[in-house]
C-alpha cells in the first residue's frame, strides 16, 4: 500500500511539473504574441513539448488559458488571505503593509499579462468567472477588514468607495503595462495616498 501511494504521489508530482512546464511557457508566448495570437505550436516549441503532449495535461489553449488565470490570480489571493488572517485589521499600519503587498501585482514583468487577462474576461465568460471571483473576495474583505476604519458608513456609499478601490488597482496595471518606464514605487505611493483616504475619510 505504501509503494502504490508513494507512485501515486510522485506521478501527481511529475504531472504538475509538466503543467506547470507548460504554463511558463504559455505566459511567456501569450506576453510576445497575446492569447490569440500564441499558437498551440509556438507554446509547443517554447515548453520543448510535442503539442500531442501538452494535450495529455490540457484539452485545448482554452484550458491553458484557464489554469494560467487561475494561477495568476491565486498570487493576489495571497494578499487577500493577508488581510483576513490578521490580529490588527482595520489599522493604518496594516493598511500600509496591505497595500504594499500590491508591489507584486504591478511588478513590470508580471502587470502586461493581468491586463491581457483582464480583457480576455470581456471575451471569455470562463475567465470572466475566475476573474469575478476573486473580486467578490477582494470587496468582501474590504468590507470586514479595512472599511471599519472610517466609521460608520451608508451602504451606497460603502460601494462606492470599494468600487474607486478596485478601478485604482485595475489603473496601476494599466499604467505599468502603458509605459514601461514608470516607477512602480511612486504608482505604489500614489495609490496609498488614495486608498488612505477612501478608507479613512469619515462620513459627513
Amino acid at each position: 500500500m505504501a509503494y502504490k501511494a508513494d507512485a501515486m504521489l510522485r506521478r501527481r508530482e511529475r504531472t504538475e511539473r509538466r503543467r506547470d512546464q507548460v504554463l511558463n511557457a504559455a505566459e511567456e508566448c501569450f506576453l510576445e504574441q497575446g492569447f490569440h495570437g500564441a499558437s498551440m505550436s509556438r507554446i509547443a516549441a517554447s515548453a520543448k513539448m510535442s503539442a500531442g503532449h501538452i494535450y495529455q495535461y490540457f484539452e485545448s489553449k482554452d484550458a491553458i488559458i484557464i489554469a494560467l488565470c487561475e494561477r495568476r490570480f491565486s498570487g493576489f489571493a495571497d494578499l487577500l488571505a493577508v488581510a483576513e488572517q490578521s490580529d490588527h485589521p482595520a489599522s493604518t499600519s496594516f493598511v500600509d503593509a496591505w497595500i504594499s503587498q500590491f508591489a507584486w501585482w504591478i511588478d513590470p514583468e508580471r502587470a502586461p499579462l493581468t491586463l491581457e487577462i483582464m480583457s480576455e474576461a470581456g471575451r471569455n465568460p470562463e475567465v470572466a468567472a475566475v476573474v469575478k471571483r476573486i473580486d467578490q473576495r477582494f470587496r468582501e474583505i474590504m468590507r470586514s477588514s479595512l472599511l471599519p476604519l472610517a466609521g460608520p458608513i451608508p451602504p451606497d456609499e460603502v460601494e462606492d468607495r470599494l468600487e474607486a478601490i478596485v478601478m485604482l488597482s485595475h489603473g496601476m496595471t494599466s499604467r505599468m503595462t502603458a509605459d514601461r518606464e514608470a516607477d512602480p514605487a511612486r504608482i505604489l505611493g500614489a495609490f496609498r495616498l488614495a486608498v488612505h483616504d477612501l478608507l479613512t475619510r469619515q462620513c459627513g
